[in-house]
């Protein structure tokens, strides 16, 4: 049986990146495993901690047996090219798989967030895969921080509606909404039916980078 472990740096995507995954294939032996001092070190600007200890739970999922590791953290995206230096097993980067679709199916992109430290590697993600595409790509950011503040009080209607407002304003001006956490993904099913399908999350494509 393929397994394929998970770093998480925060709880609160555990549950939609696991469902994704299983759903995608039953078969796979699923390892999560979770480090929120990863995001605290990004905060503080210890960044010197951050490659170290993805590294170190990378090496662990290796020694267990997985056959790839995804990264669920677009904050961490940076950090990833480090981290398959030092391993044999394929990593992968969460948005990874999203950013190469919409960069090749569009030019005038909008990207919705609610952590802070999430636009430097979302927009560092897109550069890469611009250059790599040979395309040039026009892209407009929206930071919702008070929304991520106040799903971690637990205010779950309060954030959705403002990531749902957001999106919605950011449609005017550009053809397609990357969502750029896991975190915000569950929205998508609050937003109208006519302009859903111009929305995307990085789950709509993880699935199709899953050992088989």
């Amino acid at each position: 049986m393929p397994i394929v472990g998970l770093i998480h740096s925060t709880r609160l995507v555990i549950q939609a990146v696991h469902d994704v995954v299983a759903k995608a294939d039953p078969e796979l032996e699923i390892i999560n495993v979770l480090d929120e001092g990863l995001l605290k070190c990004l905060r503080e600007g210890a960044y010197h901690r951050v490659g170290p200890r993805m590294a170190a739970l990378a090496k662990e999922l290796e020694e267990d047996g997985a056959e790839l590791i995804i990264v669920s953290c677009s904050s961490l995206s940076p950090y990833v090219d480090g981290v398959r230096d030092k391993l044999n097993t394929p990593v992968i980067k969460i948005d990874e798989p999203m950013v190469q679709w919409a960069v090749e199916n569009h030019s005038r992109i909008g990207v919705v967030m609610t952590n802070p430290t999430t636009q430097s590697p979302t927009a560092s993600l897109i550069r890469e895969v611009s250059r790599r595409l040979d395309k040039e790509v026009k892209v407009e950011y929206r930071l919702c921080d008070e929304a991520f503040a106040r799903l971690n009080r637990g205010d779950v209607q309060g954030h959705d509606a403002a990531v749902v407002e957001a999106v919605k304003n950011l449609l005017q001006e550009v053809e397609i909404v990357l969502l750029a956490q896991i975190s915000i993904a569950r929205v998508v099913e609050q937003i109208h039916p006519s302009i859903r399908g111009r929305v995307l999350s990085s789950l709509d494509f993880i699935g199709k980078e899953l050992p088989r």
